[in-house]
């Protein structure tokens, strides 16, 4: 026997049935991981191919191909047919709706979780109803409630419903990462003279900044691709925010498939934008929010 021969058969002696099964599923594992990363970047990719295609590019060579010429053109033309007045509306709404809700939701979570109020837990089981409750449910007495006081088509209303369904969540998030702050530090500041709001503003609020910023990039992405009450609540063109937009850019330019791809890209850069910069807060904030 020559020693090439017996050294495969030695090596061969060593792979046991457990190695072979174990690279198997390591292959299947990498290999279905592949196919969903291909299928979850193939509409990716034609969205943003189609959306650089002349009219003539797109019908010739399809959307699976790259643009033979890139048109830039096809975000002016959509920006002017439409997009620019219902992002400005979006983009007013996310704005001030967000920091305000955040705000707002960061007082109450600090009160139900370091201020010893009384009957804490059967408030913060009243604020959590809210994400109980479908929003289809309230579409009727909401319709009624706006036409009453004169905001049925009006962003002022629509920002009011914005703000009071997405407290709940808020609250949620932040009242478990304050309930992790050492209470010794609440104690410390007082010692120092700090007041209700000074312990909040100095101490709560900073140590709290990645629960907060991963609820502004939770709160803003709702808010900004927000539908159904916009639907309900906003009537004239002027008034409606992105998502409502596209719908109704899609029925005006239904064969426009570059500028209707140009439009999408446009509602969906500031979210990946956003998602970027703040990114590396995003998993941080989320790992307190879990703690009751």
């Amino acid at each position: 026997m020559t020693t090439n021969a017996l050294s495969t058969r030695i090596s061969l002696s060593h792979v046991q049935p457990g190695d072979t099964a174990r690279r198997l599923r390591t292959f299947v594992f990498y290999a279905v991981l592949t196919i969903s990363a291909i299928i979850w970047i193939a509409p990716v990719y034609i969205l943003v191919s189609t959306a650089f295609k002349s009219a003539l590019d797109f019908s010739t060579n399809g959307a699976l191909s790259l643009p033979s010429r890139v048109e830039w053109g096809n975000f002016a033309k959509a920006w002017d047919a439409g997009i620019k007045t219902y992002f400005f509306n979006s983009l007013i709404m996310t704005v001030i709706k967000v920091p305000v809700g955040v705000v707002i939701a960061a007082m109450a979570a600090f009160a139900l979780s370091l201020m010893n109020l009384p009957r804490s837990r059967l408030i913060f089981g009243i604020f959590l109803i809210g994400l109980i409750v479908p929003v289809q449910m309230t579409l009727v007495p909401l319709t009624v409630l706006l036409r009453n006081i004169g905001m049925i088509d009006s962003l002022f209303g629509l920002f009011w419903i914005y703000l009071g369904f997405g407290l709940p969540f808020g609250i949620l998030v932040l009242r478990g990462f304050m309930k992790a702050i050492p209470r010794e530090l609440v104690e410390a500041a007082f010692i120092d003279g700090c007041t209700w709001f000074g312990v909040f503003w100095r101490i709560v609020l900073p140590l709290s900044k990645p629960a907060v910023v991963s609820l502004l990039i939770f709160d803003g992405v709702a808010t900004w691709n927000e539908f159904i009450l916009a639907q309900i609540f906003l009537r004239a063109n002027t008034n409606r925010t992105l998502p409502l937009g596209v719908v109704n850019f899609q029925t005006e330019f239904a064969t426009a498939y570059e500028l209707l791809a140009a439009a999408q890209c446009i509602t969906i850069a500031p979210l990946i934008i956003v998602y970027l910069v703040f990114q590396r807060h995003f998993v941080d904030g989320l790992s307190g929010s879990v703690k009751s």
